[in-house]
């Protein structure tokens, strides 16, 4: 009887045991990362470059530029959505062009770029970070016939615009695109040259 129990004893020991071994396996499974590896909640590198964004001090710092599906706000939830948010509308008759600014960004349409009248809306959503929309309404009118001129401005701040470039963020795939090829510096001016509106962002070069 004594046999029986130990046997027993054992085997329940050594049930308990590969229990706890399983379990200690599955946990640093679940954690196999270093505690000083890259925040999960930031978006890939692949996906999101780093934007120029300004501190409350005045500083300059690079935030992850947002991935979302780009859903438009009404004109009149912007600013009670973001207090920093700054949008510019402008009615432009194609044959002579026009130009908006809304804090750092700008934006130049030549004359024969548009044909008719449209509305552009430049809009920062939020001013502290080097990212802007641009549409057109009609939404037709989304196609130019010469390039229209987008400007981010840096001065003021120590930031060498040389080593930064636009993005264009694709909707469709969720991603941002490096356009270095369409995009020169002068001093502190980042510019890119666009075939059409969307959402566009100021980064550091060769991300």
């Amino acid at each position: 009887m004594n046999g029986t129990r130990s046997a027993s004893a054992n085997g329940t020991r050594r049930a308990s045991a590969l229990a706890i071994l399983v379990g200690v396996g599955l946990v640093l499974a679940g954690c196999n990362r270093s505690p000083l590896g890259p925040d999960d909640s930031a978006p890939s590198a692949s996906v999101a470059p780093p934007i120029v964004a300004f501190a409350p001090d005045g500083t300059v710092a690079y935030v992850w530029a947002p991935i979302d599906t780009m859903s438009t706000l009404p004109a009149e939830s912007l600013e009670a959505a973001s207090p920093t948010a700054v949008r510019v509308s402008a009615s432009m008759d194609g044959d002579r062009g026009g130009m908006l600014r809304a804090d750092r960004f700008s934006v130049k349409v030549p004359p024969g770029a548009l044909t008719g009248i449209a509305t552009v809306t430049l809009t920062m959503p939020d001013s502290t970070m080097m990212v802007c929309d641009l549409s057109i309404a009609p939404s037709s009118a989304n196609t130019f016939k010469v390039p229209v001129q987008l400007t981010a401005d840096l001065s003021s701040t120590d930031v060498d615009a040389s080593t930064l470039t636009m993005y264009w963020y694709d909707p469709n795939h969720l991603t941002w695109v490096n356009c270095s090829a369409k995009s020169r510096t002068l001093g502190t001016l980042v510019t890119m040259s666009l075939d059409h509106f969307s959402r566009y962002g100021a980064g550091k070069a060769g991300w």
